[in-house]
Order: C-alpha cells, then structure tokens, then sequence
C-alpha cells in the first residue's frame, strides 16, 4: 500500500519537473535550509527538526561506537557531488565540504552498500573529511538510498561514514548500530518530506498537518502515544483512542485514552472473530462506513465499544512489511468520518507507524549505548551516569549510598586454564549473581573485563557489607563446569560509602578502589570496608 503522502510526492515531481519547483523529492529537506525564502515558516521548522534530529542521532551513534567522527554525505547539488550534510567530531581536523563522489574512500563504495577498513592503512585511499588520517585506526561507510532503485546512479543518496582510533574489526554490534542508525536516519528524511508536503497542501489539510506536527515532537514511544491522541483529536471529537500492537494470533493494548481504558490496557486478546483481526488480515480500515451497529465485536470477547456509534479500526502500514499493531478511533456521535476525514486518519496513521518504529529503533540504540553486550547489564557509561546522579540526590537528600568495586578473582589464570569463551561464561554467571543482590533503584554495572560496580540507594556500611558479603558467599557456590571438572570461582569486594567515608564522589570511588586492593592483596575471597584500609 502507497500512502497519501507518497503518492502526492509523486504527483508534485511529475507537475514540478519543468518549473523546478521547490517540493521535488530530491531537493528535500536537504537543500531547503538554503532557499529558506521560498518556503513557509513551517516548512523550515520541519527542516530544522530534521537537521537536529540528525545531530542527535550521530552523535549517540559516536558515542556509542567510542568513534572519532561520524559524518553524513547527501548527494548535491549535483548527482556526481557529495556535500556534507552533519557531522560529530572529536576532532578539530574536520573539514567540511562538496567533493567528487568518485573521490576518496567512499568512491571504493562504488555498487557496494558498505565498506570496512580495520585497520585503516595509510595506503588506503583518503577519508575526505580529514586533511591529516594518521590518527585513524579504522573506517566504515555505508551507502543510504531512499529509493527502490539504486540511487548513485539516478537520484538522492548518502553516505554515512564512521572512523575511530582503536584498529578492532567493525563487531556484528557495531555494524548493526549502524545499519539501526541509517535506517532511522532514512525514515526520518521520509517522515520529514512527508511533512512538507503535507505543508505545501496547508489549504485543505491544515488540520491534518497541525496533527502531524504534534506528532513530529514526540520521540520516545509514551510521547508518540500521547501525540497520536492528540493528532487524531485534532480531526475528529473521539471518545476513545486505543494502540494495540499485533504479535502472531494475538494482539495487545499498549496505550488508551477515553473511557473504560482500564479494561484493556496491558491485555491481550486473540484476533480471531474479531474487527481487530479482520482489519489486520485483510491490511484495510473497517468497517467500511465507521458506523459500528455492534453487529461484530471489535474485541474478540468484549462488549465494550457497543455503546459507540462511530468506530475505525486502523491498521498500522508500512508499504508492505507486516503490521505492527491498529489504531481504534470510537465516538457516541454518528456520521462524523467523512471521506475526507478518513483520508487524514489514514495518513497520520502511516506515520504513527513510522514515528513508533522509530521510537523503538531510538530507545533501541540508546539501551545499547548503556549495556554492556556480554552480561547485558550497565556497562562504564552507565555506571559514571548513575553514580553522578546518586551522588547529587544524596547530597541534595543529605542521605546516604554506598559504592561497591568487586573483582573476579585470579581471572587471567581462568583465561589461560580453560579458554575466553570459558571466561565470559564466568563474566555472564557473575553478572547474573550481581542483579540477584540489588534491588530496584540500585545499579550493577560491569566496568572493566572481569571489574565489577554496585551503586546501592540510601544504604550505609552495614547494608553495604550485607550486600557484598551476600553476593561473595552466591559466587564462592556456584557450580561452574568445564568438560565435566567443576571450577571454583570467588570474587573479592571493596566498599565505601558516602557520607561516613567522604563527601567527594572521586574520593568515594579511590577508597572503594583502594579497600578492594585490601581484600586481594591479604587473601582474597573477601570483602573490606575502606574503615580498615585507613
């Protein structure tokens, strides 16, 4: 299924080919913050939006790969040309510019949708971004089309480029980080152009593009909720607006507004005998006139909207992928969708089914930038982020928290007896024992290779050693084999807490550091307050 957005796209780039009007496909958004004269105040804030949307985006991307730079080249203003779009650097060598798409490393590119260089040679041809690579160790591009045909070749394409300094191989999680940031960076560019289009039609769709626009601001998936309401508010007086997402024969509800809404929130109910169902597998709006007669449950199971005389059930499209979840629209009024009405709920759909897509492929990259791949528990990041904010509401508070560093005993000799992959069983188990030990509103974080944190809320030195002591006597039991032997493993801890030792949080973190050096260096497979290292 083509969405209303996509289809008027095509019809203003046939009617615009010769007068070069400003609403073709490949001159949006990139261009427009160039010939911001030509266009509505609106426009350029959508144009903006993208613009910073994209910052954003780069720079979690960045962050979370431990990159030097990331760049985004658009084709343009010629075909045969790549400009640089945005960027986040470490680097005060960037530089920004036009060059020749044959040019450089991303010419390698050539019919390939990506390319990986680790390590970056000096030999190897130049990043066009750096007058001086020597400091590059290694080097991804990735291709962007927004097209279905290959669009080097006929129309608007980018390229997203990564480099860093460490010279490792581009890891399946690096690379799927990247794949997961072009594709948002794809569907935003499409969410943006919709938007302007959708601004360009301002005349007959102002009420569907000041829905659209509440939609836009939200990001994380609570706020797309909460927009599409209101969005849909903006169109027709409903009163009830459901999401429920499908997942095989069965579908549940993630988000209500209007009445009754307890009864269904966080429920799942078959799709079978139901609108819900038919909607979904036949991919359409029903019923077909939005008067509902109650003829048909909405709900397999479920009276609830027989006291509605108006009901859309919605599905959420995306061109031919599976849908993701409906949308249900109910109102006591009669006649209130007209066609034209239903054409705007429609569209605002398609893109709710984007923005949700989006937010999830968002919250995605965020939850990996702060997990630790192996144990999936808090990695660094995390852990100096949510030691900060303890530290300054205890203070704020004048309460109390306390800081735990443990340590996996004789590790390397692990490593050396039975292997790595042995090793990272031994990492996983461990992290396992850490989250059994807190409770909801602590933090277990893994810090290093076999290092480990625990940050506990409003907890003294007791507690503290409760907690360690706890944790230690679950590690001394486990039962790890290897090719049938069992091998023992213990951990040593050290601990401090504020404000009894300090009341500097780098302090905390050196007498934590320095009470766990106590317990290896007198034994081991223990756990020492920092009172018995001062």
């Amino acid at each position: 299924m083509v969405n209303w957005f996509t289809k008027l796209a095509r019809h203003r780039q046939r009617n615009s080919s010769q007068s070069g009007d400003i609403s073709s496909v490949d001159a949006l958004p990139f261009y427009l913050e160039k010939n911001s004269g030509l266009i509505s105040s609106d426009q350029l804030h959508v144009v903006h939006q993208f613009r910073e949307c994209v910052e954003n985006q780069l720079k979690i991307l960045r962050t979370a790969l431990n990159a030097t730079s990331v760049v985004l080249f658009w084709s343009g203003p010629s075909v045969d040309q790549l400009t640089t779009y945005s960027f986040s650097s470490q680097s005060d060598g960037l530089v920004a510019g036009t060059f020749l798409t044959g040019s450089g490393v991303v010419g390698v590119l050539k019919d390939r949708s990506e390319i990986a260089l680790a390590p970056y040679h000096q030999g190897s041809p130049t990043i066009l971004y750096y007058h001086d690579s020597t400091h590059v160790g290694s080097f991804f591009a990735q291709s962007l089309s927004c097209g279905e045909t290959d669009q080097r070749i006929t129309g608007s394409y980018g390229i997203l480029c990564i480099d860093r300094v460490v010279q490792d191989e581009w890891s399946p999680v690096d690379r799927s980080l990247i794949a997961a940031t072009a594709d948002q960076l794809l569907q935003n560019l499409s969410l943006s152009r919709d938007l302007i289009f959708t601004d360009i039609e301002r005349r007959t769709l102002q009420l569907a593009f000041d829905g659209l626009r509440v939609l836009n601001l939200a990001l994380d998936i609570e706020s797309v909720y909460r927009a599409a309401t209101q969005a849909f508010g903006l169109i027709l007086d409903i009163d009830l607006f459901a999401i429920s997402l499908v997942h095989n024969n069965y579908h549940e509800f993630c988000y209500i507004s209007g009445d009754c809404s307890e009864q269904f929130l966080n429920h799942k109910f078959v799709l079978d005998d139901s609108l819900i169902g038919q909607a979904v597998k036949y991919r359409r709006v029903l019923p077909e006139t939005s008067s509902y007669a109650g003829r048909a449950p909405i709900v397999n199971g479920s009276n609830l909207f027989d006291m509605y005389k108006t009901v859309l059930v919605v599905p959420l499209l995306q061109e031919d992928r599976p849908i993701t979840g409906v949308l249900i629209i109910a109102a006591r009024g009669e006649g209130l969708v007209t066609r034209n009405c239903r054409d705007m709920i429609e569209m605002i759909a398609a893109q709710v089914a984007i923005k949700i897509e989006l937010a999830r492929s968002h919250e995605q990259i965020q939850q990996m930038a702060i997990t630790d791949p192996l144990t999936g528990i808090a990695n660094r990041r995390a852990f100096q982020r949510g030691f900060t904010a303890m530290y300054e509401r205890a203070r704020r508070r004048t309460g109390s928290f306390s800081l735990i560093i443990c340590d996996i005993d004789l590790f390397k000799r692990v490593n050396d007896s039975y292997g790595h992959p042995f090793g990272d069983q031994v990492i996983q188990q461990i992290a396992i024992q850490l989250n059994e030990v807190v409770r909801t509103g602590d933090l277990a974080a893994r810090i290093g290779g076999e290092e480990f944190a625990i940050l506990l809320e409003d907890t003294g030195l007791s507690g503290a050693l409760d907690v360690a002591e706890r944790l230690r006597k679950k590690v001394e039991n486990l039962s790890l084999l290897f090719q049938g032997e069992v091998v023992p493993v213990t951990i040593s801890l050290g601990f401090a807490a504020f404000p009894q030792n300090t009341d500097n949080q780098e302090k905390l973190f050196n007498y934590a550091d320095q009470a766990l050096y106590r317990a290896k260096e007198s034994g081991r497979n223990r756990s020492v307050c920092w009172h018995d290292v001062a």
